[in-house]
């Protein structure tokens, strides 16, 4: 019987990272609920009642700080901190406010594909088209509803795929997506299971039957029964020709290939985890010997049941009198205990991991230290969005091919203010300009990395070109003034020189 749902062995193993990520996005509910697996019992070999309920209490005392949800969140809204560029052909201007078939516009779509990319460092899209044996003209489409839809597929749903070299270019052959689907509804309540979508080149056959040497995609749904496909359909472009490659894009953090991408935030994920277990020991101790603990030496059991009548009151309501040479002292955990330095140590390593939510202000690092940090984020979250806005213009591109249009675009914001530049950076990057070092648009695009700069070089050049001439026109008519005040209080002198000096 064929396996339809085999995993590749290379998927196989990322699926912990994938889980690891996605638990920590989901947050202390998630993280705690999986009990042993993220914090281990104290007592792993005492399987007592009691030992049972400590545990419990030991993990709800722990304090799991969302690091990895907060910083994704903060990453992919750099990217979208600027609305998009979007270009859409008229037949196609419905993937705005709906590109998936189920109300989702095309830039929750991106966001969605974006946050897939920066934290597990992969994702697909697959462009579906609705199964129709004929060709759909645009007048068809606009009457029946009949339209392509862009999906976002996670990494953990890309199960198979495969690969064929074709001559000088590589060629996906296979691709199996693994997703849920809604055997009932009653209104209230949907139950779900899970299917297969196989997308595939076969054979293409010409009208004698014979195989063509070229391929054609087809789709196949593989439900309960995995024997057979429960459905198999062959989607057309809107000529009515046969597709001759699968409508899938692999997304990743490097490059757009089949090829899987390392997790970006798997350490950051990892170390989340690793603070949480400290934080653990480190309210565990708080709990157990937080509280000042009373030190009674040289007292006997006679002094404490006749003198103290079995009880002993200490602090503003009472005294404690004690025997000759007794004596009586406090005992306090002091804070630098060894969790709770172990949880300041994570945090730093946070830090320089992109965890810029959790900085703490009193770490200093060197510039050198700094600005490695936000190279390598920077790098990073670059790569992702420009791979998300190439893998977004393919679909809609894809699309048009279905909807008979062409054309189509879909560009992200790559500029981010991740890198602040210090005063004294914005004054000699302008002085170097001044100096004719680098050039107007170079130094702009240094105050735009910088987080100093907003707006594009064209738009900035206009409004300081209109500016300047303003001032210059203003500058005018203040000189004029001026002269012509000079003029009339030097003739006003003159005259009143001459009024004043006698005649010979």
């Amino acid at each position: 019987m064929p396996n339809v749902d085999f995993h590749l062995p290379e998927i196989r193993a990322y699926m912990p990272m994938y889980q690891l990520i996605n638990d920590c996005v989901a947050g202390s509910i998630a993280v705690k609920g999986k009990g042993v697996k993220y914090l281990p019992k104290p007592a792993p070999a005492d399987l007592s009642k009691e030992n049972g309920l400590r545990y419990d209490q030991y993990r709800e005392r722990a304090v799991f700080y969302n690091v990895t949800r907060r910083t994704l969140g903060g990453l992919v809204g750099q990217m979208f901190d600027q609305e998009p560029i979007i270009k859409l052909p008229e037949a196609l201007k419905v993937l705005e406010t709906d590109a998936t078939g189920t109300g989702i516009g095309i830039v929750g779509l991106a966001k969605g594909l974006a946050r897939s990319v920066v934290s597990k460092g992969r994702g697909g899209l697959f462009v579906d088209y609705p199964d129709a044996a004929e060709a759909t003209t645009l007048q068809e489409l606009e009457e029946n509803g009949v339209r392509p839809t862009i999906n976002y597929y996670k990494p953990e749903q890309i199960i198979n795929w495969r690969v064929e070299a074709r001559g000088a270019e590589e060629v996906t052959t296979l691709v199996v997506l693994k997703e849920p689907y809604v055997i009932k509804d009653d209104g209230f309540e949907q139950v779900k299971r899970t299917q297969w979508r196989v997308l595939k080149l076969t054979g293409l056959r010409g009208t004698d039957g014979q195989l063509t040497g070229k391929s054609a995609y087809s789709c196949e749904i593989w439900r309960d029964n995995r024997t057979a496909p429960w459905k198999t359909f062959n989607p057309t472009d809107a000529a009515g020709n046969p597709l001759n490659d699968i409508p899938f894009k692999f997304v990743g953090a490097e490059n757009n290939d089949p090829d899987i991408d390392e997790p970006p935030m798997f350490d950051l994920a990892d170390l989340n985890v690793a603070h949480y277990r400290n934080s653990a020991d480190y309210e565990e101790t708080c709990y157990v010997v937080g509280q000042p603990t009373l030190v009674l030496a040289g007292l006997t059991a006679e002094w404490y049941k006749d003198v103290l009548g079995g009880r002993v009151d200490f602090g503003s309501r009472g005294g404690v009198p004690l025997p000759v040479g007794a004596t009586a002292e406090l005992l306090q955990v002091q804070e630098n205990t060894m969790a709770f330095e172990g949880m300041g140590h994570k945090e730093r390593q946070m830090v320089a991991l992109g965890a810029k939510l959790v900085e703490q202000k009193q770490v200093q690092r060197t510039a050198t230290e700094a600005g490695i940090d936000a190279n390598n984020e920077t790098s990073t979250l670059v790569s992702s969005a420009e791979n998300v806005s190439a893998a977004m213009t393919w679909a809609i591109e894809v699309a048009g091919q279905y909807a008979g249009t062409t054309g189509g675009e879909f560009t992200l914001n790559t500029e981010y203010e991740l890198n602040t530049l210090s005063p004294g950076e914005q004054k000699e990057v302008i002085a170097t300009w001044q100096a004719g070092a680098i050039s107007w648009t170079e130094m702009r695009t240094r105050l735009r990395h910088g987080g100093l700069a907003t707006q594009d070089d064209k738009t900035a050049k206009k409004e300081i070109d209109e500016e300047m001439e303003a001032q210059a026109t203003a500058d005018a008519e203040t000189l004029a003034t001026q002269t012509d005040e000079t003029i009339r209080a030097a003739e006003a002198a003159a005259v009143a020189k001459a009024a004043n000096t006698p005649t010979p």
